[in-house]
């Protein structure tokens, strides 16, 4: 029997509209928003696109770490502030930290020094992820002419730079606020914010911080067409957010009786469980994107709807 008998579909959008758009005046297009990032996301076959996301991210995250730490240790010429930075890099990855630190240890325990070419290999491997971000991320937005191949691998590179430069500055200021050294500099120069909690906030911050950083830094950057920074902001802290989030929720399922990666994949468990925070991490990434695309079409569209009432 036909379920129309029993749901009048009409009737019922009927009834759900004005619920739907009240909800949304309340909630400033929120959920217009998340309806029109969802359908485009899906138009764009997303998830498949994450998921090669995640194998290049696999690949390219040992290089990137290795280019990170290489450059750290070229700056500041200390083997021990390059073991250090190592460890805060690493702890940056919320899952199997021990997995990348004794596999980045191993490679820098037999590889020597790493030589000029060596490390451009190295930046290219590594690059190889952002190549494939910038292409997705230039999707979410319908009017976006496209990088060229060229483009995208020097972008790549820039954003690599980048990345070592707020490496070394935010380990310097977390390791700022763990030494006694600064503690005299605080008495000695009596600055009002360096003796209160409000630094040691920002500093525990700083990660997060980071993060959020580059998130904007995607979305506003990547895209070849014209994002308004509060665009790229929105999808950067829903990305920031939600993956805080997963990421907890899957530091406490993996620490958890209810998951035994090992039982079934052996000792590959903490790479499958990496490789699923990497897709997760990706497919949020690209919904971000899509999310920045939704604003500025949500929020452009009233613009252009107040310039014609006035």
């Amino acid at each position: 029997m036909p379920l129309q008998k029993y749901i009048n579909v009409k009737q019922l959008l009927n009834t759900v509209r004005p619920v739907y758009a009240s909800i949304n005046s309340r909630l400033h297009g929120s959920l217009d928003i998340l309806r029109i990032a969802g359908t485009n996301f899906a138009k764009a076959r997303a998830p498949e696109a994450a998921a090669s996301m995640a194998y290049y991210t696999l690949f390219s995250i040992f290089p990137l770490i290795l280019v990170l730490v290489s450059f750290a240790s070229f700056a500041l010429k200390s083997q021990f502030v390059q073991d250090q930075i190592l460890s805060y890099i690493v702890d940056i990855f919320p899952i199997s930290p021990e997995l990348i630190l004794t596999n980045i240890e191993n490679v820098l325990s037999k590889r020597g020094a790493v030589g000029f070419l060596a490390l451009i290999g190295l930046m290219w491997s590594a690059s190889n992820m952002f190549n494939t971000i910038s292409l997705n991320i230039d999707r979410a937005w319908p009017n976006s002419n496209g990088h060229s191949f060229i483009e995208r691998r020097v972008m790549g590179f820039a954003i690599l730079f980048g990345l070592a430069i707020l490496v070394v500055i935010l380990w310097f200021l977390n390791a700022l606020i763990k030494i006694d050294f600064v503690d005299k500099l605080i008495v000695f120069f009596k600055i009002p914010i360096l003796s209160t909690n409000l630094w040691e906030i920002l500093v525990l911050l700083a990660p997060l911080m980071f993060r959020l950083l580059m998130y904007w830094i995607m979305f506003q950057w990547l895209p070849k067409a014209t994002v308004k920074p509060m665009e790229a902001l929105a999808g950067a802290v829903f990305t920031l957010v939600v993956s805080e989030l997963i990421a907890l929720a899957m530091n406490w399922y993996l620490s958890s009786q209810w998951v035994r990666y090992e039982l079934i994949y052996g000792s590959l468990g903490r790479i499958i469980a990496l490789l699923l925070w990497v897709y997760l991490t990706s497919f949020l990434i690209l919904f971000g994107a899509h999310i920045s695309s939704a604003v500025a079409e949500v929020t452009r569209e009233k613009t252009k709807t107040i310039v014609a009432e006035i």
